[in-house]
């Protein structure tokens, strides 16, 4: 069963969206951690390194995909739960 991240994700916008606007040329990828309330923009490939072996492939095909978009990736990490789950947001050139 897959969590919803909806009200977290509003919640915390604001502060995704200028972590993403300060490093977006690096094309990073944006971690969320709800249970510490923090946002951080990440090394892509050192983080997508760093997932295990299940869903590295996987997660980086999508960030591929989503960065040659102009988008972002985001994870919404609940240390509580142990959930660690991708969202990909298509943005184009908007900051």
């Amino acid at each position: 069963m897959t969590s919803d991240y909806t009200e977290q994700i509003d919640e915390f916008w604001p502060t995704i969206m200028q972590a993403w606007v300060e490093h977006r040329e690096k094309h990073p990828v944006i971690e969320c951690d709800v249970v510490n309330r923090k946002v951080m923009a990440m090394p892509a490939e050192e983080y997508i390194n760093g997932l295990t072996d299940r869903t590295r492939n996987a997660a980086r095909r999508q960030y591929e995909k989503i960065t040659a978009e102009g988008g972002m990736m985001l994870f919404m990490r609940d240390s509580k739960k142990e959930i660690l789950q991708s969202h990909l947001f298509p943005l184009g050139d908007e900051p």
